[in-house]
């Protein structure tokens, strides 16, 4: 058989089944709108039941009526197919998206005769293009939300994609720069990674900026681009400079720290240095007299005046209210004349408002490597304290100094625990009673028998215990033991007083008075068998507690005397009022009686008037029996020194006068 050829297999039957599969609406239409053939998808839309009965119908016939005969007109009229166009249409009081193409169809002539059409329903990608919009539009608000600069760009430096806060700081718009090369905006630092640089943003203001760029890279591991962050951290920056200021350098003066001026001297390594230790001697009366804020300006003064005083390279600082250092590396100016002229410079008058002030000015200097600037400070800061003591305001540090600054480094280092593990003990200096010669009492001393440095003096320890603030644990132990070894000996001595010295600072405790009643009571003594020994400077003291607690511890019942009287600036006034009951003469008198005459009539007359007062006179210092007789002769009451006895411990001083 012969077989048929393809063309002549595709009959408009076969073309009818070949379109009613396609899921689509396919339609067209003659030039006066009638309808040559449609599909089974145009049928159903028609609301008809098969494509047949489409044939021949005009729109007006159909649910949608002559809405797109004009259209077809033009269509017709122009030849130009019309592809994608997307329609909102109706269904059964529904609506639905629409895809159109229409296109012209003609005869052999030429002639324009016909409108071939495909529709599709794409309501389902119509959701998607809306769904897609809407991450779009929210990816767009979150990147711009971002206060961080963010631009992406390809590997040719296109820019393809930035937010916001990049525009704003570049000051264009996205369309001027979209798709364009942008030399320098962010590019800095080069390569990947973190990184910081300073750019400047839209008004020519520089901005520290902190850069993050990463490679992007598409689903199978290519890279798209090159994605750069930057954040301003200038703020940031800013206040970690004003911080690292606050922490460097004084905030009245704008010198250094004194912590970050030994920082930097470790820098300068083993060169030779002067270290200059400044003090503004009484600078609190300054305060007190003109008040904070004048005398916070005389110290800017005084700083500004230093800076312009040392030499170039000198590190200078602001160690403490009223104390200034300088670091002199390599200085080869004669020391002793240019520290003279630093000082008397410092002297002069200083201008602040309406007030011209002028103020002392010591100065204590050390010599050494510059890195050792900690050590050279502590050598400068002795030998200051030796010039203020010598009224010598330019004093140079000496290694002699240095082996006292140790040796008071030491016990004040060691002198807490002393205190506390009670290693100072108690020992007793007997008081004679020049009317029977037999013992009236001891004076209580302390002592401190130290395993390293041998018997240390009071005269040490004490004023050390002051500067501390220990002092008032000390008075409580060495009261402690003093009550306890009282109580021991009342047996043999039931008349025996105990005299013991208070430091002034004691008397700034409220408390004082209930301490030392206490205490008595827990050893079962009486008030009166305790003398309180207390300075003249006690009394010239105005602060409350001080009047209020000598008045307690009167009303107590406690015996007051006034130790070494005559070396002070008492008010004979209140010998009277407190009810003082003994006077102790200061030694130098004692030592002054054999050979000073005007020491012997300031004695009697010392003596004469306690004795008018109903004050008894104890005499210290008392060395030689001619001392002994001329006291006696003079009326004096009591007597205490070496030629009875030196301070004893507990056990010789009983074995000595209580057996």
């Amino acid at each position: 058989s012969i077989s048929t050829p393809v063309t002549n297999m595709l009959t408009p039957d076969l073309l009818q089944q070949i379109i009613d599969q396609l899921p689509m609406s396919i339609f067209c239409r003659d030039s006066h709108g009638r309808y040559l053939f449609a599909n089974r998808e145009f049928a159903r839309e028609a609301k008809l039941e098969s494509p047949a009965e489409v044939v021949g119908k005009t729109d007006a016939e159909m649910p949608w009526g002559d809405l797109f005969r004009s259209e077809d007109e033009q269509l017709l009229a122009g030849g130009v197919p019309m592809l994608y166009q997307q329609l909102h249409c109706n269904r059964g009081g529904n609506t639905c998206w629409m895809e159109v193409h229409k296109v012209p169809l003609y005869t052999p002539q030429g002639e324009a005769c016909a409108v071939f059409g495909v529709v599709n329903e794409i309501a389902q990608r119509k959701s998607l293009e809306q769904t897609v919009k809407k991450q779009q539009l929210l990816q767009r608000f979150l990147l711009d939300a971002i206060p961080d600069l963010i631009r992406f760009d390809d590997h040719n430096g296109v820019l393809l994609e930035c937010n916001q806060a990049f525009l704003d700081f570049i000051g264009h718009g996205a369309d001027e720069v979209l798709g364009q090369q942008l030399p320098f905006r962010l590019a800095a630092p080069q390569g990947m990674g973190h990184g910081e640089c300073c750019l400047l943003d839209a008004s020519g203001q520089g901005r520290h900026m902190e850069i993050t760029r990463v490679d992007v890279p598409d689903g199978d591991g290519h890279s798209l681009g090159i994605l750069t962050l930057g954040r301003d951290i200038t703020g940031l920056r800013t206040t970690q400079a004003q911080l690292q200021q606050e922490q460097h350098y004084d905030s009245l003066t704008g010198l250094l720290k004194l912590s970050r001026f030994l920082q930097t001297s470790r820098h300068l390594g083993g060169r030779s240095a002067t270290l200059v230790l400044v003090d503004l001697h009484h600078f609190r009366e300054i305060n007190d007299r003109f008040g904070i804020r004048i005398a916070d300006r005389l110290l800017s003064q005084v700083a500004k005046r230093l800076q312009q005083l040392v030499p170039p390279r000198s590190l200078l600082c602001r160690v403490a209210a009223d104390d200034f250092s300088l670091l002199l590396p390599d200085f080869n100016e004669p020391l002793q004349g240019w520290s003279q002229h630093l000082q008397q410079q410092l002297m002069e008058h200083y201008q602040v408002e309406d007030h011209r002030i002028q103020i002392p000015v010591f100065l204590g200097l050390a010599q050494g490597r510059a890195s050792d600037a900690e050590r050279l400070l502590s050598h400068a800061e002795a030998a200051l304290a030796q010039g203020k003591r010598q009224q010598q305001y330019c004093t140079l540090f000496d290694p002699e100094l240095h082996a006292r600054l140790k040796r008071r480094q030491l016990i004040a280092a060691q002198l807490p625990l002393a205190i506390k593990s009670a290693q100072l003990v108690a020992v007793y200096q007997p008081i004679i009673c020049t009317r029977t010669h037999r013992l009236h009492g001891a004076e209580l001393l302390c002592r401190w028998p130290h395993p390293e440095l041998g018997m240390i003096s009071p005269d040490e320890f004490i004023p050390l215990a002051e500067e501390m603030g220990i002092i008032g644990q000390l008075g409580q132990l060495m009261l402690e033991q003093g009550c306890a070894q009282l109580a021991q000996w009342q047996t043999a001595q039931p008349d025996m007083v105990l005299s013991i010295n208070l430091s002034p600072l004691q008397f700034r405790d409220p408390t004082l008075c209930e301490r030392v009643s206490a205490c008595i009571a827990r050893h079962g003594l009486k008030a009166s068998q305790l003398e309180l020994e207390i300075t003249e400077g006690v009394l010239m003291e105005n602060a409350d507690e001080i009047e209020t607690n000598l008045d307690n511890l009167i009303a107590a019942g406690f015996q007051l005397a006034i130790d070494d009287f005559g070396t002070g600036y008492c008010s004979l006034a209140y010998l009277p009022r407190l009810q003082v009951a003994t006077l102790k003469l200061d030694r130098s008198f004692t030592q002054g009686l054999a050979s000073n005459s005007a020491t012997t009539a300031i004695v009697r007359s010392v003596i004469g008037l306690g004795h008018e007062l109903g004050i008894r006179i104890t005499a210290e210092g008392v060395e030689t029996p001619e001392q002994q007789l001329w006291l006696t002769e003079a009326g004096c009451d009591r007597l205490q020194g070496y030629l009875f006895s030196r301070p004893l411990p507990p056990a010789e001083f009983a074995a000595s006068y209580l057996a």
